[in-house]
Parts: C-alpha cells; sequence; structure tokens
C-alpha cells in the first residue's frame, strides 16, 4: 500500500519477543536430543520459531511501513529423509514497477555442528545466497543451509522492510516437521484497524497488550484508492499533537505434529494452522474512515468499476471482426464459444503472472499475442460477449494462493481470475491460460474450492468443479518363469486431467517428472519414455526386470497385480474438516496379463469383488480369471466426482479399506 500521511514523532514500540531463544545461544546440551519428542520417527524438528510483524509510522522519511522479523531453529535427526522446505529457504522480496519494493534488512544463517565435543559454526556466506526472480513483482533470496549432517542444527532470521501495509504473509504454525514451539507477534497503531484470519484445528494462547504514547504529527491529507493500486494525491497538511495507541498481539502454539500428506489434498497448507492480518480500514482524527475489506458485494462492485478488470470489457470494437470470422458458420452458442476458446488458447500465451488485474489491458495482448492471467481470459470473456454468450469474470485465490475465508472478505486475497459462461442452462467454467484446459476442466491452480463471480449487480459463489471424466488406464503385460523372475513392460495412457497436468510438469522439468514417476520400484527399470499423440491423449512406459515373485516347494505364490495393487494404507486421521480433492471425475483402470510358466497350472484365484461408496460416490471391481495360459486380473474403479464434503471421510476409509483387502489376494500356482 502507498504511504499516505507523515508522521514526525517518537513514537515507542512494544518488544514482542518474550522467548530466552535468541540466535546464535547453542550449548551442548541441545545437542542431546536424538529424536523428535512430538514424532518419534520425524527427521527433523522445528525447535523454535518466531515472527515479529510491526505496522508503524516512518518518522525519519514519512508515511507507513511494515517490518518483518523471523527467526527459526532447526534440529536435524536424519538429513536424507528431511524435506527440502527445510534445508532450502526461500523469503519472498515483494515489489511493484515503481520504486515501491520490500528491503531485506539482514540474513544470517547458520549450520552448527557439534564434533569432538566443540561446537562448530559454519556460518552462510554472501556468495551463496541466490536471487531469483520469480515475476517482475516478486523475487526471491534463496539459500541452502552449508554442512548439514545428521544432529546438525539450523538457524535462520531476516529482516524486512516493507512499504506494503495492506496484509502480512500467512504464518504457519504447522511446518513439514513437527514443531516445539511458534510465536508470531502482530503490532500496530490505533489507526488501523486490521482483521485477522487464523484457521486450522489448533488454537493458539493469544495474549493481547496496548501501550498508550504521545505525538506529534504533520499530517498531509492524502486519498487512497480502495482497490490499493492508485497513486497519492497530495491535499493539505496540519500540525497535530496526540495520544496514539499501539496494539500488540501475541499468539503461541506449541507441541504441533507435521501436517499428514494426506491423499486427496491438492494444497496441504490448506490444512495447516496459520494466521494472517489484513487491513480492514484507517481512521486518521479528523478524517472520514477509509474502509479496504468490507463485504464480498463491495469488492464485487469495486472490482467491476476497476480500469483494469470490470472496465476492460466495455468497447473493444476491434474484436468484432475476430469474433465474427471465428463464429460464422457455427449454429449453437456452444459451438461458438470452443470455437473463441480454442482460438484464445491457441493464439496467445500465458506469461506465467497471476492476477485479477490486467497488465497488458485486452488490446495489447490481442496485438502482442501474450499476457497475465487476466489479460488472457478477461480478452477470452470480453469476445464471449460480442459472441452473445452470458459470460462472467470469476475471480478467485489461487491454489498455492491459499483457500478464501468466505467469512472474511478479502480483496487482497484475489489473485486470479477466469470465466464462467451459461449455455442452454449449462454452467461452464473456463480458463484459455492453459493451452491443454477444456470447458470445464481447469487447470491445477484454478482449483481451489471456490470462487467470487462478479455479475452487473451482484455477485455470486461459484464452486471450482471440473467435471470432465479423466481417464487413467493401466497395463501391464508380465512373463513369469518358474523361479519366481519376473520381466515385462507397464503402459500407462491418461487423458484430460491427468494429460494437462503431466505436460505441465514435463515441460517444467522432464528429467524431475520422471524421477518421480519411477522412484520406489525396488526393480530394474528401462526405456522410460513419455508419448504425447497432441489428441490429449498421453503415453508413459517402461521395461522392467529383476522382478521377483515367492516361489515355495513347488508353488508359487503372487499377488495378480504385482506393483499396481493397493496394499498400503495412506487415510490415516479419525475425522477431516477439508473436502476430499480428486482434481477431477476419475475412472482408473488397471489391467495385468501374466503368463503362466510351463509346467504350472492355477490352484487357486483371488475372489470376484464389487461393491461401492455411499451415495454411489464411488464404485469398484476386481476379478481375477486364467485365460489362453494367462493369469488376467482387472480392477476398476470410477469416482464421479471432482470433490466430496468432509462427510464422506469415513465411507472413504471404508472404502479404501476394502480395496485393500480385494487386491491383497494371492494366486497360487502348482507344478504339476
Amino acid at each position: 500500500m502507498k504511504t499516505f500521511f507523515t508522521i514526525v514523532a517518537s513514537i515507542a514500540t512494544v518488544t514482542s519477543f518474550a522467548q530466552d531463544v535468541k540466535f546464535g545461544k547453542i550449548s551442548k546440551q541441545d545437542f542431546e536430543k536424538i529424536k523428535s519428542t512430538i514424532q518419534a520417527d520425524a527427521p527433523a524438528e522445528v525447535l523454535y520459531s518466531e515472527g515479529d510483524y510491526k505496522v508503524t509510522f516512518n518518522t525519519h522519511q514519512g508515511g507507513v511501513e511494515q517490518t518483518k522479523k523471523v527467526f527459526y531453529r532447526y534440529i536435524v535427526f536424519d538429513k536424507d529423509k528431511t524435506p527440502n522446505d527445510i534445508l532450502t529457504i526461500s523469503i519472498p522480496i515483494y515489489k511493484t514497477e515503481g520504486s515501491d519494493q520490500d528491503k531485506l534488512l539482514s540474513l544470517k544463517a547458520v549450520t552448527y555442528n557439534l564434533e569432538n565435543g566443540k561446537i562448530v559454526q559454519q556460518k552462510l556466506e554472501k556468495k551463496d545466497i541466490f536471487l531469483d526472480k520469480v515475476h517482475r513483482f516478486l523475487d526471491k533470496q534463496t539459500f541452502t543451509f552449508p554442512n548439514v549432517k545428521n544432529g546438525s542444527i539450523l538457524e535462520y532470521s531476516y529482516e524486512i522492510l516493507s512499504p506494503f501495509i495492506s496484509s502480512t504473509d500467512t504464518w504457519y504454525f504447522q511446518q513439514s516437521v513437527p514443531v516445539v514451539n511458534s510465536n508470531f507477534t502482530f503490532q500496530s497503531q490505533d489507526y488501523f484497524n486490521y482483521q485477522q484470519d487464523l484457521r486450522g484445528s489448533f488454537s493458539p494462547k493469544i495474549t493481547k497488550d496496548s501501550k498508550e504514547d504521545t505525538y506529534t504529527s504533520t499530517v498531509y491529507n492524502r486519498g487512497l484508492d480502495p482497490s490499493m493500486n492508485a497513486g497519492v494525491v497530495d491535499r493539505s497538511s496540519t500540525i497535530q499533537n496526540g495520544k496514539l495507541k499501539i496494539n500488540t498481539l501475541s499468539y503461541s502454539l506449541t507441541n504441533l505434529p507435521t501436517y499428514s500428506k494426506e491423499p486427496y489434498v491438492l494444497n496441504h497448507k490448506n490444512m495447516l494452522s496459520s494466521l494472517q492480518f489484513e487491513l480492514a480500514s484507517y481512521k486518521q482524527p479528523g478524517q472520514t474512515p477509509q474502509n479496504f475489506s468490507t463485504t464480498w458485494e463491495k469488492i464485487g462492485k469495486d472490482l467491476m468499476d476497476n480500469s483494469n478488470l470490470g472496465r476492460e470489457l466495455t468497447g473493444n470494437n476491434f474484436l468484432d471482426e475476430t469474433v465474427k470470422t471465428l463464429t460464422a458458420n457455427k449454429n449453437t452458442d456452444l459451438e461458438k464459444t470452443e470455437a473463441i476458446f480454442e482460438y484464445v488458447k491457441n493464439n496467445f500465451t500465458w506469461n506465467d503472472y497471476l492476477s485479477v488485474f490486467t497488465d497488458n489491458g485486452i488490446r495489447k495482448t490481442f496485438n502482442d499475442k501474450t499476457g497475465n492471467s487476466a489479460d488472457i481470459n478477461l480478452l477470452l470473456i470480453s469476445m464471449l460477449k460480442k459472441a452473445g454468450i452470458n459470460v462472467n469474470p470469476i475471480v478467485l485465490s489461487s491454489l498455492n494462493n491459499g483457500l478464501i475465508n468466505y467469512s472474511f472478505p478479502s480483496r487482497t486475497k484475489l489473485n486470479y481470475v477466469i470465466a464462467g459462461a451459461t449455455i442452454n442452462n449449462e454452467f461452464y467454467l473456463i480458463d484459455a491460460t492453459d493451452k491443454n484446459s477444456q470447458l470445464n476442466l481447469l487447470p491445477l491452480r484454478a482449483i481451489n474450492d471456490r470462487g467470487i463471480m462478479l455479475l452487473e449487480n451482484g455477485i455470486k459463489e461459484i464452486p471450482l468443479r471440473n467435471s470432465v471424466m479423466t481417464n487413467n488406464k493401466k497395463t501391464i503385460t508380465a512373463d513369469l518363469k518358474a523361479d519366481g523372475t519376473l520381466t515385462g513392460s507397464f503402459t500407462n495412457l491418461r487423458d484430460n486431467y491427468f494429460y494437462m497436468a503431466d505436460k505441465n510438469e514435463i515441460a517444467s522439468d522432464p528429467k524431475a517428472f520422471q524421477k518421480e514417476y519411477v522412484d520406489g520400484y525396488n526393480f530394474e527399470i528401462s526405456d522410460f519414455k513419455s508419448q504425447d499423440n497432441k489428441i490429449n491423449i498421453i503415453r508413459h512406459q517402461f521395461k522392467f526386470s529383476d522382478a521377483n515373485v515367492d516361489v515355495a516347494g513347488n508353488k508359487i505364490i503372487f499377488n495378480p497385480l504385482l506393483f499396481l495393487a493397493n496394499t498400503k494404507y495412506y487415510l490415516n486421521l479419525e475425522q477431516r474438516n477439508y473436502n476430499i480433492e480428486f482434481g477431477a471425475p476419475i475412472t482408473t483402470v488397471s489391467t495385468v496379463n501374466i503368463k503362466i510358466p510351463a509346467g504350472y497350472k492355477v490352484e487357486a484365484l483371488p475372489v470376484e469383488k464389487q461393491f461401492t461408496m455411499q451415495d454411489q460416490a464411488s464404485g469398484y471391481a476386481y476379478k481375477v480369471v486364467e485365460k489362453d495360459g494367462y493369469i488376467v486380473a482387472q480392477s476398476y474403479k470410477i469416482t464421479p466426482y471432482s470433490v466430496l464434503p468432509p462427510s464422506y471421510y469415513k465411507p472413504l476409509k471404508e472404502f479404501s479399506e476394502n480395496i485393500i483387502k480385494a487386491e491383497s489376494q494371492q494366486v497360487i500356482l502348482v507344478k504339476e
């Protein structure tokens, strides 16, 4: 947020750190811990974390600023299993196209090791700190802790001075490893009304403190656009004397387990205990209060009145001829929509920047063939409107940006826009930023519970759900020898949602995709390759050898689904208060053909199974037969919904247990 008044005074601040843990104060006793006291198998632990955020008046240069002080201390028990987000730290540095940007005032990081009874330090050097330019509004200072071993203690701290005061960063009390102690303090002056957005299943201990101080100020009466994008206008100034209350809120949580990496969660951070503050209003003495977060209706109206969102959809006559050409031979609104959608997808390229506001604007985007998410999708919406389609923008928080709190209206939480169209009484979600998306098939980044559709006379909450069925077909053909060895090939055909996701991952890092795909097998894999047939189907395949099944005397015993069998249980919570997210409706078919070795016959086959989940929310079938000298096993699972509410968690657990039982059955071959 731009600064909008100057104060010249000596204003007291409240020291928020009340703990004895200080950076650099390490003793030999700190190394005595050999495993986590919260989760014995944890590879590392957060011993202490502390965030101290303050919004204060700049007494030297004028205006308002936010100071962010962050301190973390970890202990590593098993380096090889420690998550990368513990060993490599990225610090966000926000900026604008103007002069406003975060300033990193200090950064320290140290690795401590106990060697021959002495504490040995290895400090982070400047040459080991890298600046990653994510996009023109965000940089990241990134470093990796040096010389980390089993038993190492890691510390880092930094301080940032920021001109942006509309909100704090989100503070996550929970981490990817257990947390012994996590603390967050927020301090602001009485002129500012910040609302807390506290989430998660853990309730922190909260303490409040306030202190009154006197001040003398020169106040410049300056205006601020509610959208927080407009500049500051200087009107007049007055000298004021008065009293000012400084408010401090402190939050503390202890002994937090690591978040459970359960399946069917698109962004695990959405389940974590976290805290963020957002500026709701500002009241300067003698001035009319300025409200920034009021209601979703007010936010929707402001966005539609904004020159970089709603007003971008008016006019645009330069698009008329293109729309006329694209729809000339189309007889229905759905055909017109599909033609325009394909045109925008194939002719305009997203620049990887997310925003609800245009950067280039529709005209420049049309000419340059590139733009941010708003540029691309507002161009799409404008063209659809010209074709007579009932379409509106839907603003949302992208997946990595976290869930919107619908009871806490927040403009700053919105960072993405897509299209919502009603055609022949059917509703369609449309996003043209991904060249592999379809009508009602959004990319992963746009699937985040609900969005807000902006109408001419109000708003409407819209569930963000993919409804295009996605198929995942897996096939194994294997040759079984009498000694229990297996060789064969594996093929995986994936379409729609999986096709889109795989294409994006491969484009980002093909080696990482391959590594993740084949990681974890305990037999030799060769000739891995991915083939894109360019018609919305991608094929992954590899060959395998040196796989083994059990041989007991004159019998061979094995699971007929081999490495495709569901044998591990991953749903570990008693209950879940978060949606069950599949990403799309999914049909999974696994087929395995195993050649029976010469001289053997079938003694026993698994029992056929077929069952459904509560309310037909999912269905499953499993069958194994002998056919033409082969064991042929096939499992079939269909989930016709992309999202299920938390009330289906226990039924899903029971459904998954039944699948595991079905697929744990064995085939027994006996020598003739």
